[in-house]
């Protein structure tokens, strides 16, 4: 039986795997592990949990796939610093779950998470953050997300929702779980009654933008119009809405039923 020489492969210390070596825009290397053929394990093994992880703080992902990798039945195949290299390495691991940061250089983790899922489709991914606002929680669910956790998270949280999502399942941290459930069950209870400028076609479609997290340059690209353009509309918006941040004027849309919350 090859062996892998180095001592340090996260599947043994004696493995048949090819390993392949990835480089950061700093020229660091990381181990990453091919996807296996069939992606079944082998009569009398345990099946692994295979997982990609992404942030930009190396010491921290370091740590984090330690924690993990105590587990036995997870193995870390890839690490990312960016959205950009995460891509790479998911197309080449083909991970069950990707556990990811939201922000980060180059490419952040809400727009990672959706283009991994429109190349990648059975790939899971959650989110790992240090941000808790109800904002990015929507955008990370919207984009496909199956579980969203804070940094907070204490390990045994983190290893369950990396399994639950290996199995299909979705998972929220506790505490946003019910911050979001009591935020919707009032948008529920409240009745619209009463009297506001209504939008036009044109703000409800930036409005839509902005419920996706795009920022107003991205939008202004979609629809072939200038970023000041973008820029009043969105003023225009907040003063219809009677809000002052994209947060609340998504809030108050849906509050009002301008907007559908579909993940």
């Amino acid at each position: 039986m090859a062996s892998c020489g180095s001592g340090e492969c996260p599947r043994c210390n004696s493995c048949d795997e090819p390993r392949a070596t990835s480089f950061d825009t700093e020229g660091r290397s990381s181990h990453i592990i091919p996807a296996m053929g069939t992606g079944k394990p082998t009569e009398g093994s345990e099946e692994q949990v295979r997982v990609v992880l992404v942030d930009d703080h190396d010491l921290l992902r370091r740590g984090i796939k330690t924690m993990l990798e105590s587990e036995g039945d997870i193995e870390v195949v890839g690490e990312a610093s960016d959205g950009s290299e995460a891509m790479k390495i998911v197309e080449h691991t083909l991970p069950d779950v990707v556990l990811i940061d939201v922000i980060m250089p180059n490419k952040d983790g809400i727009e990672t998470t959706r283009e991994l899922k429109d190349a990648f489709p059975k790939v899971e991914v959650v989110v790992l953050s240090g941000h808790d606002e109800q904002q990015f929680v929507f955008d990370a669910v919207k984009a496909g997300a199956s579980g969203y956790l804070l940094k907070t998270a204490e390990l045994e949280e983190v290893v369950k929702t990396v399994r639950a999502a290996s199995e299909g399942e979705h998972q929220l941290d506790p505490g946003l779980a019910d911050k979001m459930l009591n935020e919707f069950r009032t948008y529920q209870s409240n009745e619209v009654a009463e009297v506001f400028q209504p939008l036009t076609p044109r703000e409800k479609e930036i409005l839509g933008h902005m419920s996706d997290g795009l920022p107003n340059k991205t939008i202004a690209s979609r629809l072939s119009i200038s970023e000041r353009t973008v820029t009043t509309h969105v003023a225009n918006i907040y003063s219809k809405l009677h809000v002052n941040n994209r947060v609340s004027a998504v809030q108050e849309a849906m509050r009002r039923r301008i907007l559908d919350y579909t993940p």
